[in-house]
């Protein structure tokens, strides 16, 4: 069975598959999510570092409405990536990305939004208060580009996540060697057993791609695959990643999508 992001069902022997958008026009996501679809993700993830009038809250607004009507039902993570943790650099300051989140959120035109969990506990806390009454889902994330922590560690972020009201749980890694992999798998397994809400974790990279395709075995709930375009080293293309599923779906048992 697939997870079910809305809290029902952790992990899952085959991940929900994600798209991310990062078109930096509205005519050009729009595009993104037509050439997309007929490769039916199970969410699309709008990477609004990426936009250009990402300072102009009315344009984001308009263009998250056309993006809802071009992807109908299908959920939409709305995220704007810091460039600490591998986003775009953009032209507004975190006092305005914060009030872009609550109007985002009030807008009711995306199911959930991400934030990062190192941010002021302040702002951590308004975004997840904006999310909650307008029964928007929080995913917290944590993204270390430099190196893999030691497992504990990555256990403790999907915890907090969790304690600061998080509906998922985001871990992301950068691996130096092998043994670094395994620890992030490590880490999913046993902050799964520990936690409430759906976990995703990954291992960026070349290194660490095979925890998109066998993270799912782990607890890890998501994997970012690729429609037309990657916002994150690693991520495999949707049709190869559907068919690795199929591939660990049949040697477990299961049935095929």
């Amino acid at each position: 069975m697939k997870a079910d992001l809305w809290g029902q069902t952790k992990g899952g022997d085959t991940p929900l598959i994600c798209a991310p958008l990062v078109g930096r026009t509205r005519e050009r996501l729009l595009a993104e999510v037509a050439g997309i679809l007929a490769k039916k993700p199970d969410l699309f993830e709008w990477r609004a570092d990426y936009f250009d009038a990402i300072g102009e809250t009315a344009a984001v607004l308009d263009t998250a409405r056309a993006l809802r009507a071009a992807v109908g039902k299908c959920p939409v993570i709305f995220t704007c990536r810091s460039t600490a943790a591998g986003g775009q650099s953009i032209a507004i300051d975190t006092g305005k990305v914060v009030d872009l989140y609550e109007a985002v959120a009030s807008s009711r035109l995306v199911d959930f939004v991400d934030f990062e969990l190192d941010n002021d506990p302040g702002n951590v806390r308004r975004v997840r208060d904006g999310a909650r009454k307008s029964e928007v889902r929080l995913i917290l994330s944590y993204h270390n580009l430099a190196y893999t922590p030691e497992v504990g560690y990555m256990v403790d972020r999907f915890l907090e996540a969790e304690r600061q009201g998080a509906d998922v749980a985001m871990v992301q890694v950068m691996p130096r060697e092998r043994i670094d992999v395994l620890a992030l798998l490590y880490a999913i397994a046993k902050a799964d057993a520990k936690t409430r809400i759906p976990l995703y974790g990954v291992s960026l990279g070349p290194l660490g791609s095979v925890t998109r395709m066998i993270g799912g075995l782990f607890g890890s709930c998501l994997s970012y695959a690729v429609g037309e375009n990657a916002s994150a080293p690693g991520q495999v293309p949707i049709g190869e990643l559907v068919s690795v599923f199929d591939v660990l779906r049949r040697s477990r048992g299961g049935e095929m999508l």
